[in-house]
């Protein structure tokens, strides 16, 4: 269990986390630069999997998952909330299996270094909370 204002912490963290990694998938140029960049990695790691090259739904949907992220990270750094952290938790699960889908089908297990992350975080954030009391006024007075 941990404390409401450690776990906000935590939730800040994947946001800002999201943010770093998301950045890159926002404009179609940027995201055709770090989809070679991964497709190199994939080659020069000897990764199994296929690294499709690109085509123009990819990166639109690359782009469209890439503003809707960037969006929703900035809500957690500047509305956060356990609420905001719990929902967080399920797009985490979901795109977890959404990735191992993928991984199984013949995707790139370069996808398996994001997925970790996805994971990592997405326990944390359903993690118990425990709530934290305020003093009554009269007390924090004193």
């Amino acid at each position: 269990m941990v404390s409401q204002s450690r776990y906000l912490t935590l939730m800040r963290a994947s946001a800002w986390y999201d943010l770093g990694v998301i950045l890159l998938f926002v404009t179609p140029w940027s995201f055709r630069w770090v989809h070679g960049l991964l497709g190199q990695f994939h080659v020069q790691l000897g990764l199994s999997g296929v690294w499709l090259p690109l085509d123009i739904q990819h990166v639109l949907f690359a782009t469209l998952l890439g503003s809707v992220v960037l969006v929703w990270s900035l809500a957690r750094l500047l509305a956060s909330s356990v609420l905001l952290g719990r929902l967080d938790g399920v797009s985490r699960v979901l795109f977890s299996c959404w990735q191992l889908y993928a991984v199984y089908q013949g995707a790139s297990t370069l996808l398996l270094g994001f997925t970790v992350f996805e994971v990592l975080f997405g326990v944390v954030q359903f993690l118990p909370v425990r709530t934290e009391r305020t003093q009554p006024a009269s007390v924090a007075l004193a």
